[in-house]
C-alpha cells in the first residue's frame, strides 16, 4: 500500500506505455517482457528501469516528489543541485572553509604536476593564464551575487540552479558564435538554416526540452 505523495514505478510505466500510442488495456495487464513491442521502446524502458532503480533510495518500487524530479530531470532536482554544489566546494574549497574565494574558483584547474608542466609549455601556460582571467571575471560578475569577495554555499546553489538566466544567455551567445558566419552579429534565415540541426537541438528552440509533458 502506498500513501499520497510517491509514484510507484506501474503508475510511471502504465504512462509511459500509453504515452508510446500503446492501449489502457495493455498499459496495465502487458506482458512483464513486452513481447512485441519495437526493439527502440524496449531499450527506453530498460534505460528508464535503470535511471529509476538510481533514484530510489527508501523503495525500489516507488519514488518520492524530489526523487521522481532526480529521475525525471535530474538537473532541476534540488538533491542534485545540493550534491553538485558540495562537489564544488569538496574540489574547490582548499582551505576548508565552506565558500569559494575568487582565487580558488579561478585556479581550480591547477594541481600541483599540472602547474609545473604549464611552466614547461608556454602556449598551454598562455591558455591557463587567460582561462583564469576568464573564470576571475565570471566569479566577479556572475559568483559572488553579493560582491563580498567570497561565494558561499546559497550563492553556489543560485549560480548551479538551471533557472538561472545565465544558462539562456550562454546558449545564445553560443548560437551566435556557431552560426554568425558573416560575424555581423544578426542571424540571416540562411545562416539559421545552414546550422539547422544545431537549432533544433538547442533548447531555446525544442520546447519539449524546456517545457516538460508532466506539467
Amino acid at each position: 500500500m502506498y500513501f499520497q505523495g510517491v509514484i510507484t514505478w506501474d503508475e510511471y510505466h502504465s504512462y509511459f506505455l500509453k504515452g508510446k500510442g500503446l492501449s489502457d488495456d495493455y498499459a496495465h495487464k502487458h506482458d512483464k517482457r513486452h513481447k512485441g513491442l519495437s526493439r527502440a521502446i524496449k531499450e527506453a524502458i530498460a534505460r528508464d528501469r535503470a535511471s529509476w532503480s538510481e533514484a530510489a533510495h527508501s523503495d525500489p518500487d516507488a519514488l518520492t516528489l524530489d526523487e521522481f524530479l532526480a529521475f525525471r530531470h535530474p538537473e532541476s532536482s534540488h538533491a542534485t543541485i545540493l550534491a553538485l554544489v558540495d562537489e564544488m566546494l569538496e574540489k574547490f574549497d582548499r582551505d576548508g572553509d565552506g565558500q569559494l574565494t575568487e582565487t580558488e574558483y579561478s585556479r581550480f584547474v591547477w594541481d600541483e604536476g599540472a602547474e609545473e608542466e604549464a611552466i614547461e609549455d608556454r602556449n598551454r601556460r598562455e591558455g591557463e593564464v587567460q582561462r583564469e582571467e576568464e573564470r576571475r571575471k565570471e566569479f566577479r560578475e556572475q559568483v559572488d551575487a553579493d560582491k563580498s569577495g567570497h561565494a558561499d554555499r546559497r550563492e553556489l546553489l543560485k549560480y548551479i540552479d538551471p533557472s538561472n538566466p545565465r544558462h539562456a544567455r550562454e546558449e545564445a551567445e553560443t548560437l551566435m558564435v556557431l552560426s554568425d558566419a558573416d560575424h555581423d552579429g544578426h542571424l540571416s534565415l540562411r545562416e539559421v538554416l545552414n546550422k539547422m540541426d544545431l537549432f533544433l537541438g538547442s533548447k531555446m528552440v525544442d520546447a519539449a526540452r524546456s517545457f516538460h509533458d508532466e506539467f
